[in-house]
């Protein structure tokens, strides 16, 4: 891959030293690159933005920079990743073969926490991402396109999943009655938060829609929060989505793919909910407040959906390493959704 041709669409340089993947991201790939100009080293992230799950490459540079632009203007505590434009000033550059291709700030000296993380970083990250709710409060979220349409539209997930049930495409169904009938537990949890969407009690808000602990990068000497990463899917939404995905990805003590018995970390509950509600609890709606659980029991629900209609349709969205992959994903979501619904209040 020409790295370097491709980093010389966005900047002027003297000498190439080359280009290392970063992270284990499923959907983009990422590289740090480093050249010299005027002969200081310069570290940059360039990144392949993968159109095939993000099919409006423009309109999602377009929402980075509105995000970008209005935390700039805040009182934002936290470092700003502001995507570098090309020579010719575009945010993205498509090179011969129709990929997209796009660079931003490399932070020195940083790290994204993966897997299992201390309740203490979990407590850095909830409130880095409050942080970024609280600056974005102020902005429309109407103004920002939904880069994943319908992401967090869990009733029409459901009609996609009825539906799949219904024609049992795989010739999945009989093998899978368990599951099938464990996920209707979920279903009063979607109608319930449908309804307070419908309705405006859940506010619409900018929200970031991955709100997982590898996207925020840390300081690797202090372990403090740095910066809130990946805005690819910030779109509008209801906040309940953002603190919900924080409780599914940081709160079980095994991973969605494990297949043996899931349990709730309760210190990182606490931890999750003190550290979001330090920069949020002032503004929230007293209905955000009062259902923050029942928005972790909805993502979470969500999730095993997902995967329990991919696994029915015959694997064709997730990536599989084997395969019933998909089916133990969803039995891992379904077991953490029963444990999240029973810390609703």
């Amino acid at each position: 891959m020409p790295y370097e041709s491709i980093s010389r669409q966005f900047f002027h340089f003297d000498r190439w030293l080359g280009a290392q993947p970063v992270g284990n991201g499923h959907i983009n790939d990422t590289y740090r690159i480093d050249f010299e100009a005027r002969a200081i080293p310069r570290s940059f992230l360039l990144q392949r933005l993968n159109h095939h799950i993000f099919r409006q490459p423009q309109v999602l540079m377009e929402n980075i920079r509105k995000v970008s632009d209005h935390l700039s203007r805040q009182e934002y505590p936290y470092q700003l990743i502001h995507p570098v434009t090309t020579l010719d000033g575009q945010l993205l550059y498509t090179d011969p073969e129709g990929n997209y291709w796009r660079v931003f700030p490399f932070i020195q000296n940083s790290y994204a926490p993966e897997a299992l993380v201390q309740p203490e970083i979990a407590w850095e990250a909830a409130r880095a991402y409050g942080a970024f709710a609280r600056a974005m409060r102020s902005f429309p979220a109407i103004e920002l396109a939904e880069t994943i349409p319908g992401f967090h539209d869990t009733d029409r997930r459901w009609e996609v999943f009825t539906g799949i049930v219904e024609k049992n495409p795989a010739q999945r169904v009989q093998q899978s009655s368990p599951e099938i009938a464990a996920m209707q537990e979920a279903l009063p949890v979607f109608e319930a938060v449908s309804r307070m969407k419908k309705s405006g009690e859940l506010p619409l808000r900018v929200t970031h829609n991955d709100t997982k602990a590898g996207n925020v990068l840390f300081d690797q000497n202090t372990h403090k929060a740095l910066a809130v990463i990946d805005l690819d899917t910030v779109m509008p939404g209801a906040v309940l989505s953002d603190f919900g995905d924080m409780v599914r990805t940081f709160a079980p003590d095994k991973t969605e793919d494990n297949p043996t018995a899931v349990s709730l970390r309760q210190d990182m509950i606490a931890a999750l909910l003190e550290g979001f509600l330090l920069e949020t609890g002032d503004w929230l709606h007293a209905a955000e407040r009062k259902h923050l659980m029942l928005g972790a029991a909805w993502i979470t629900g969500e999730q095993a959906l997902r995967f329990l209609t991919d696994w029915l349709a015959g694997d064709v969205y997730y990536k599989i390493q084997y395969p019933e992959h998909n089916l133990i994903r969803a039995r891992n979501q379904l077991a953490l959704f029963r444990l999240i619904l029973a810390e609703v209040v």
